[in-house]
C-alpha cells in the first residue's frame, strides 16, 4: 500500500509500473531520497564551530558552505579497529609482563648500588678510623696483575669462567680481592679455622670451584677468613656484610645444596660481632642449615649414586649439624632439634675410619657426636625429674654421676683413638683438637654436675659431699686445659666463640664458690688455688695472642670475670706485666658502639639477697650447708648462666625445623624472646 492510501501494484504493462513508481517517488519521498544522499552529520566547517548544518532543500551544500562558497565536505568517521583475539592479548600482556620485569631488576640494582655504596663508605670511614689511632702506616698488600686488569676482570681469567656471561661475586669487585690474595684467604680458612670447624674438605672446597658454582660458601669462607687477614684489616666488616646479603637472598630464593648449608653452619658458629646481643643471628643461621640439611636428605644413609668423597661430604656435613643444635640445646637447657635416635649419628662411632679419605679431625668430631648422645639422654632425664614424669624413688644426683661417669669412661676410649690416629697423621693442630675435646668434655661434666648441685645443696652439702668435690675438679680442670695446654700452642685466637664461653662458665662457677654462703666448703688453700686460676685465666682472655680487639668475645669474658670477682671481694693477683688494659685494643668497629655484654658485674640469684648486710649468717650447722626455705636461690646451671650473660632474657623457644619460619623478614628483626649469647651460643670441637 503507498502512503496515500492507494494499493501499489505492477501491471501487466512494464511502461506503466515504471510510471506509477517514478511518479511515486518524485512526488512523495523527495525529502527521503535528500535524507539518503545528506550527510548524516556536520560538515568540516560546520563541525569546526560546533553547529549545525542547514540544508535548502533540493540542495547539496549546506548554507554556511554556500555562504563562504566551501566544498561541503562531510565527516569521515573513524573505522573502528578491530578486537584483540585472545593470542593477541596474550602477548601484549607477556610484553608488560618483560617491562615490569626490567623495571623491578633496574629498581633492584639501584638498591643494591646504594647499599654497596653505604657499606663501603662505612668500611671507609671505619678504616680511617684505626689508621687515625695508629701511627703506623697499613702495608699494602701486593696486588695480582694481569696486564692491568682489575680484581674482577683478573678473576675471570685466572679462575676461568665457564662462560662470558657469567660474574664473579661481588665481594672480589668491591673488597678489591685479586686472584692471590683469594688463594691466601682460602689458604688461611683451612690453616687457621677449618680445623676448629672441620666442616668442609680442601679437596672439594676450592676457590676454583666455589666461585663459579656456589658464591655464597665462596663469599663466606673469604669474609671469616678475612678476619684473620693481617695483611687487609680493612676488607672483614665490608666483606661479612655481602656474606649476610647473600645469606638473606638464599633464603628468599629457596636455592638449597651441601655447599649452601654448610655456608650457613659456617656463619652461625663464626658471626660477627653486633652492637647488641639480640641482633645476632646465629639461632636462625643454625635452624636454616639444619633444615636444609634434612630436606637435602644428609640424615640418612648417602646414595649409592655418590662417589667416596661426595658420601664423607654429606656425612660430615650432618654431623656437624648435629654438634651444632646439640651444643646450642644444652646451652638452654632444652631438648635438641635433631631426634635422639638420629640413625648417622648413632652408627658413626667408627665413621672417621671408614675411608682413606677421611681428614684428620673427623675422629675429633665423632667423639664429640657421642659425647652429646649421652648429655642429650641425661638432658631427658632431667626433663622427665623436673615435670615429676619419673618412678618413683627415682635419685637425680646419682642419674647425674652416672652420666658423668659415663663421659669420663668416653673420654679415655677417645683419647686412645686420638692417640692411633695421630700415628698415621702426626699434626700438632690434631694434638691440638685433642686437648680442646678434653676441655669440651669436662665443661660437659660441669654442666651435668652443677644440676646436681643445685639438687644436693638442699639435702645438705659438706666438703667432703661428691658432688662438690666432682664440680670442682672439673671446673678447674677446664681452665687448666686452656691455659696450661691450648693457650701456649698460639691457636687459642682463632677458636670458635663457643670456647670461651665453656671456659667463662667454670670460672663463673668457681667465682661463685667465694659467695660468704659458700666459703664454709672451701679450705684456704682451695681458695687461693681459685683465685690463682681465674686470675691467670683473665690474663690469657684479655692477652693480645688471644684477643683480636677490645670487642673479641674473650676479652669481654675477661672483663666480665674481673668485675665478678671483684663482686665478691677477691681481688685477681698481679701474675705478669704483659697484662694489658683492654681499653688500647684497635678497634675494628667505630667509637658509637656500646659494650656488649658479657660487660656485667653479676651472675645473680633467682632473687636478690643482700649478702653484705650484718644479719647474714651461712646456715652451716654440723658441717653442712642448707639451702633454707625463702631463701634467695643460687642457680649454677649453664642455662642461668646464658640467659643473664645475655641482658637476662628467658631462654628462647626450641622449636622443630619444620616448623620454624625461615623468611626473609624473620632474618631481620630479632624478636626479643629469643636470646642470644653473642659470639658463644655454637659449639668448639
Amino acid at each position: 500500500m503507498s502512503r496515500n492510501g492507494t494499493l501499489f501494484r505492477f501491471g501487466t504493462d512494464d511502461s506503466e509500473g515504471i510510471a506509477d513508481y517514478d511518479e511515486y517517488v518524485q512526488e512523495s519521498d523527495v525529502k527521503d531520497i535528500h535524507a539518503i544522499t545528506r550527510p548524516s552529520g556536520a560538515c568540516v566547517d560546520c563541525k569546526s564551530v560546533k553547529v549545525r548544518c542547514e540544508f535548502v532543500p533540493g540542495e547539496r551544500k549546506c548554507r554556511r558552505c554556500q555562504a563562504k562558497n566551501l566544498p561541503c565536505t562531510p565527516r569521515e568517521r573513524k573505522k573502528r579497529k578491530p578486537a584483540d583475539t585472545h593470542e593477541q592479548l596474550q602477548e601484549k600482556a607477556h610484553e608488560k609482563d618483560i617491562q615490569i620485569q626490567n623495571l623491578l631488576r633496574q629498581f633492584d640494582q639501584l638498591k643494591t648500588d646504594q647499599k654497596i655504596r653505604h657499606w663501603v663508605e662505612k668500611a671507609n670511614v671505619n678504616e680511617a678510623g684505626h689508621e687515625l689511632g695508629h701511627s703506623q702506616p697499613r702495608v699494602q698488600a701486593l696486588k695480582w696483575d694481569y696486564k692491568g686488569k682489575g680484581p674482577e676482570a683478573a678473576a675471570i681469567s685466572f679462575f676461568r669462567a665457564p662462560t662470558h656471561h657469567v660474574r664473579p661475586p661481588l665481594i672480589i669487585k668491591h673488597c678489591n680481592l685479586y686472584p692471590e690474595e683469594i688463594q691466601e684467604l682460602f689458604s688461611l680458612y683451612f690453616a687457621r679455622i677449618n680445623p676448629f670447624f672441620s666442616v668442609l674438605d680442601p679437596e672439594l672446597h676450592t676457590a676454583e670451584n666455589l666461585i663459579w658454582c656456589c658464591p655464597f660458601l665462596f663469599t663466606v669462607m673469604c669474609a671469616v677468613a678475612s678476619r684473620y687477614y693481617v695483611s687487609r684489616p680493612d676488607v672483614y666488616p665490608l666483606a661479612m656484610d655481602f656474606a649476610r646479603d647473600i645469606a638473606g637472598q638464599m633464603l628468599v630464593e629457596g636455592n638449597q645444596s651441601i655447599d649452601v648449608c654448610q655456608a650457613y653452619l659456617i656463619m652461625a658458629v663464626y658471626p660477627t660481632p653486633r652492637k647488641r646481643w639480640t641482633e645476632d643471628r646465629s639461632w636462625l643461621l643454625m635452624g636454616v642449615a639444619i633444615r636444609m640439611a634434612m630436606e637435602l636428605g644428609l640424615n640418612q644413609p648417602p646414595p649409592p649414586t655418590c662417589n667416596d668423597r661426595q658420601k664423607l661430604n654429606r656425612i660430615r656435613t650432618w654431623l656437624n649439624c648435629y654438634c651444632v643444635d646439640g651444643s646450642h640445646a644444652i646451652q638452654f637447657g632444652k631438648m635438641p632439634m635433631v631426634r635422639l635416635d638420629d640413625f648417622v649419628a648413632r652408627t658413626s662411632q667408627d665413621w672417621y675410619k671408614s675411608s682413606s679419605m677421611n681428614t684428620a679431625f673427623d675422629v675429633h668430631l665423632c667423639a664429640y657426636v657421642q659425647m652429646l648422645i649421652s648429655v642429650a639422654k641425661w638432658r631427658k632425664t632431667l626433663n622427665a625429674f623436673e615435670k615429676g614424669q619419673v618412678p618413683e624413688g627415682f635419685d637425680m644426683i646419682a642419674a647425674s654421676l652416672e652420666t658423668e661417669e659415663k663421659l669420663s669412661r668416653e673420654l679415655d676410649g677417645w683419647v686412645a683413638a686420638y692417640k692411633e690416629e695421630y700415628t698415621f697423621m702426626p699434626l700438632p693442630i690434631c694434638s691440638y683438637r685433642s686437648n680442646t675435646s678434653q676441655l669440651i668434655t669436662a665443661y660437659l661434666r660441669l654442666v651435668v654436675l652443677a644440676a646436681a648441685f643445685q639438687h644436693a645443696l638442699k639435702r645438705g652439702m659438706s666438703r667432703q659431699c661428691g658432688i662438690f668435690k666432682r664440680a670442682l675438679e672439673a671446673a678447674k680442670m677446664v681452665i687448666s686445659i686452656m691455659v696450661e695446654r691450648l693457650y701456649p700452642t698460639g691457636h687459642l685466637r682463632f677458636a670458635m666463640e663457643a670456647n670461651f664461653l665453656y671456659v667463662a662458665y667454670a670460672a663463673a662457677f668457681l667465682a661463685n664458690l667465694l659467695r660468704p654462703k659458700f666459703l664454709p666448703l672451701l679450705d684456704e688453700r682451695q681458695q687461693r688455688e681459685i683465685i690463682f686460676l681465674v686470675t691467670r685465666l683473665i690474663e690469657v682472655l684479655s692477652s693480645r695472642d688471644v684477643a683480636l680487639d677490645g670487642r673479641h668475645t674473650p676479652a669481654l669474658y675477661s672483663r666480665f670475670l674481673s668485675s665478678l670477682m671483684e663482686r665478691h671481694n677477691a681481688k685477681t693477683m698481679r701474675l705478669s706485666q704483659k697484662s694489658s688494659e683492654l681499653s688500647t685494643y684497635p678497634g675494628q668497629y667505630g667509637s658509637d658502639r656500646p659494650f656488649t655484654p658479657p660487660h656485667l658485674s653479676s651472675w645473680p640469684d633467682t632473687s636478690f639477697i643482700n649478702t653484705t648486710s650484718p644479719t647474714f649468717v651461712p646456715d652451716f650447722t654440723d658441717g653442712l650447708i642448707f639451702q633454707r626455705t625463702g631463701e634467695a636461690e643460687m642457680d649454677f646451671s649453664l642455662n642461668h648462666f646464658v640467659r643473664t650473660v645475655s641482658q637476662d632474657f628467658p631462654s628462647p623457644p626450641f622449636s622443630s625445623p619444620e616448623s620454624m619460619n625461615l623468611d626473609m623478614q624473620s632474618m631481620i628483626p630479632a624478636p626479643q624472646s629469643w636470646p642470644t649469647v653473642g659470639q658463644s651460643q655454637t659449639p668448639h670441637w
